[in-house]
C-alpha cells in the first residue's frame, strides 16, 4: 500500500505541482488519523491548482 500512496503522490506532484502533492498527503493522514481539520487543510490544498488563477 505505501507504494501505491508513493505513486500517486508522485504523479499528482509532476501534473498538478508540489501544492497539491501536499494537499494529498495532508488528506492522506487526515483521513488515516480521523483528523478532520488536516483532512480538510488537505482537501482545500489539493483542490487550490484546478481552481486557481493558472487553471
Amino acid at each position: 500500500m505505501p507504494v501505491i500512496t508513493l505513486l500517486a503522490e508522485q504523479y499528482v506532484q509532476l501534473r498538478y505541482g508540489f501544492v497539491a502533492a501536499l494537499g494529498l498527503a495532508l488528506l492522506a493522514v487526515g483521513i488515516k488519523t480521523e483528523n478532520a481539520a488536516c483532512a480538510g487543510v488537505g482537501g482545500l490544498l489539493l483542490m487550490a491548482p484546478a481552481v486557481g488563477p493558472g487553471a
